[in-house]
Formats: structure tokens, C-alpha cells, sequence
């Protein structure tokens, strides 16, 4: 019986991971196609990424890690406040998953009268250059066993980058000597 309900258990899991992805490749698909109807309103960014910061907290702690949001005032967008909600937890859900135990990880929004900018940095192995290029690409990983041993797709930031530039932005990776800085701008 024991043996069942562990065979059980594992197979629900797959399921679970599987409709996620499923879920996720249809957000694309519907991205891709132009049928994703968006409801661009004006939004505080700052506070959006606060409250990112706030509902992905526990996994944080889980892992011993602070977030730390750095967004000193308000800071006015035009977006679909879930559209860009989701790009930015793929953002601090990486940092999470490929930042050490202990670390920090900052969630910076600030902007000028042209500009808004989001940035999400972590301390973590960061991101060779020879895999730069493809990281927004569906289904890349920079270390296939890795990711699926953490529960990746290769998903999270092709739907990051499609949710921003449906926005109206731009999505970069910075060049730093350690960890990553993802810009939303």
C-alpha cells in the first residue's frame, strides 16, 4: 500500500509539472497568435514590485535568501498589471532557485519621465556568455540537470520576455562579474 501511494504520489507530480508547462505553452501560443487580449492601465511599478516581493517571500526564506525591494518612489507605467506581474515573478523565481542559500536578491524600480526600469539582481553562478544569447529562447536551459532538478522548463523566460515586449518594453540580461541582472525596461 505504501509503495502505491508513493507511485501515486510521484505520478501526480509529473501530471502537475506537465499541465504547468501545457498552461504555459498555450499563454505563448495565444502570445504568439495575437489573441491575448491585454488591459493596459496606468500602475505604480514600485509597488508592483513590492508586492512580487511580498507573495514570493515564503519561498525566499525557504532558502535563506532576503528580498530586498529598492524602490525609493513611485514609479508610472502603462501595463497589464498581471501580464507584467508574471514576467517579473519569472524574474525573482529564478534568483531564487540559482541564488545561494543566504544571499540577497534585489528588486530595484525606479524610473525618469521617459523611462521606467525594473531591475531583478541575484548573486548566484550568473550566466555564461556563450549562453547569453538563448536564454529567452522556450526550452533552453544553461544546465539541463540542474533545471530539472529544481522544477524548470526552460520556460520562464520566454514567457518573462513575451509578457514584457507585449507590454511594450524591453528585457536584457546585464553583463556582470557575478550573478545575474535582469532589466525590464
Amino acid at each position: 500500500t505504501a509503495e502505491y501511494k508513493e507511485a501515486i504520489g510521484s505520478m501526480l507530480e509529473e501530471v502537475d509539472r506537465l499541465t504547468r508547462m501545457v498552461d504555459t505553452l498555450l499563454r505563448l501560443s495565444r502570445g504568439d497568435a495575437g489573441t491575448v487580449q491585454l488591459s493596459p492601465q496606468p500602475l505604480d511599478l514600485a509597488e508592483l514590485a513590492r508586492d512580487v516581493a511580498t507573495s514570493m517571500a515564503v519561498l525566499a526564506d525557504e532558502r535563506r535568501q532576503r528580498l530586498d525591494v529598492e524602490a525609493p518612489a513611485a514609479v508610472p507605467v502603462v501595463a497589464d498589471r498581471l501580464v507584467l506581474r508574471d514576467a517579473i515573478i519569472n524574474l525573482v523565481d529564478n534568483a531564487i532557485k540559482y541564488g545561494p542559500s543566504e544571499s540577497t536578491i534585489v528588486v530595484a524600480a525606479n524610473g525618469d519621465s521617459t523611462h521606467a526600469v525594473l531591475t531583478v539582481t541575484d548573486t548566484g553562478p550568473g550566466i555564461a556568455a556563450q549562453h547569453r544569447a538563448r536564454i529567452f529562447d522556450r526550452f533552453y536551459r544553461v544546465d539541463e540537470g540542474r533545471s530539472r532538478e529544481m522544477g524548470g522548463t526552460g520556460l520562464g523566460l520566454a514567457i518573462a520576455k513575451w509578457a514584457v515586449e507585449a507590454s511594450g518594453g524591453q528585457i536584457t540580461l546585464d553583463n556582470t562579474e557575478r550573478g545575474s541582472t535582469f532589466r525590464i525596461v
